[in-house]
């Protein structure tokens, strides 16, 4: 045998054995970074209500190598004015019994199920009387295609979809939200949700004037990973806070015109901000048809940052932010046009308190037959 020939036959067993070193660290990388969706376009998280732009909040949202983001930090408490639940989901695949749901009550309306599985994941309302008209409005914030968007999403539970159903139709008991972008459920994803529940009479009957059922504000931050692998390596965390206030029940609500005479508005007087002031008119009012939110504050020193979140896309299209100051003219902050068919998030600041509040805002004001036209405003602390 040559030195020739066996150098050439050293040169191929190095060959290999680089190739089989080369292959376990693409093992060993492809495991410690289960994920396989993108990761979200740099952002500046959101520590202040005062920018112009709106942004993705980074504290919020997880990361393939780091995890879920950090659990929020509110406190559960009970009391006769307010409810906060703290509801966490959590598990992973080296558990002998994954516990893949989680309730919350929803006071008033029915319970709300968090639902994390390697076949489905969403958020699933249920709401004790069928014949009422119930609404769980969501903004999902997430990545999709490496582009950072934003959706308004409406899970309704209702029997009368109109004043002139027969109530032979509607939905059933339950509604829901997904939260996987496609079918099977993707191997990672992770985003946010900020909602609010509201519940008026069904749209067969009025709703001016009738006892509201308190209304619900929550976050929530979504995590998985490893769906597309082996039970070992998957894991999910969902983080949310439910908030109910009982003695403060914000909205309008009218089912025609005619139940919109004389019940167009709602004053609160809000502790240490001031009167918050609703309004949803028909567009022959006499005032000029305005669908709005204002605040008069207790004092001079007020304003106002807002974001109008409305359809589906990229959050740059489809939030609108509104930063206002105090007027002297007419001592208000605002009005704020609430969305046709939209949500808002809205900061208002008075001296040195600032006090977050959630909207959903559907109405129908331009229907040929008065019957038909209809507001269901919806607002809760956030």
């Amino acid at each position: 045998m040559t030195i020739r020939s066996r150098t050439s036959r050293a040169r191929a067993r190095g060959s290999r054995a680089g190739l089989l070193l080369a292959g376990a660290a693409c093992l060993a990388v492809a495991l410690s970074t289960v994920g396989a969706a993108a990761q979200p376009v740099t952002q500046s998280p959101v520590s202040s209500p005062a920018g112009d732009e709106p942004v993705v909040d980074a504290s919020r949202l997880g990361s393939r190598a780091g995890g879920p983001a950090a659990r929020m930090t509110a406190k559960a408490t009970s009391t006769p004015d307010r409810k906060v639940q703290r509801v966490t989901l959590k598990w992973n695949g080296t558990q002998d019994n994954p516990g893949y749901e989680k309730t919350a009550v929803v006071p008033g309306i029915g319970h709300l199920t968090l639902v994390c599985k390697p076949s489905a994941t969403m958020i699933r309302l249920y709401a004790a009387d069928r014949s009422a008209e119930t609404q769980m409005w969501m903004a999902k914030y997430e990545v999709k295609n490496d582009k950072n968007v934003v959706a308004v999403k409406t899970a309704r539970i209702y029997r009368y979809a109109h004043a002139y159903d027969d109530g032979t139709g509607g939905t059933g008991s339950f509604a829901h939200e997904g939260l996987n972008q496609r079918s099977p459920v993707e191997n990672y994803s992770s985003g946010y949700v900020d909602g609010i529940i509201s519940q008026r009479p069904g749209r067969h009957q009025t709703a001016a004037g009738v006892a509201l059922q308190p209304v619900t504000s929550f976050r929530l931050n979504w995590y998985w990973n490893g769906f597309h692998h082996p039970r070992a390596y998957r894991s999910c965390q969902f983080d949310a806070v439910f908030k109910t206030t009982f003695s403060t029940r914000l909205g309008v609500n009218w089912h025609g015109e005619a139940d919109a005479a004389g019940n167009i508005s709602q004053v609160t007087q809000l502790p240490s901000l001031g009167e918050l002031r609703l309004r949803c008119a028909t567009n022959d009012d006499g005032a000029g048809g305005i669908q709005s939110i204002s605040l008069k504050p207790n004092e001079r020193d007020a304003r106002v940052y807002a974001e109008t979140i409305t359809g589906e896309g990229l959050r740059e299209h489809h939030i609108d932010t509104t930063s206002l100051g105090y007027d002297p003219e007419s001592g208000l902050v605002g009005p704020l046009p609430v969305p046709r068919n939209g949500m808002m998030r809205v900061y208002y600041t008075v001296g040195d308190v600032t006090r977050p509040f959630i909207v959903s805002s559907y109405y129908v004001t331009n229907n040929g037959n008065p019957g038909l036209n209809l507001c269901e405003l919806a607002a809760a602390p956030y």
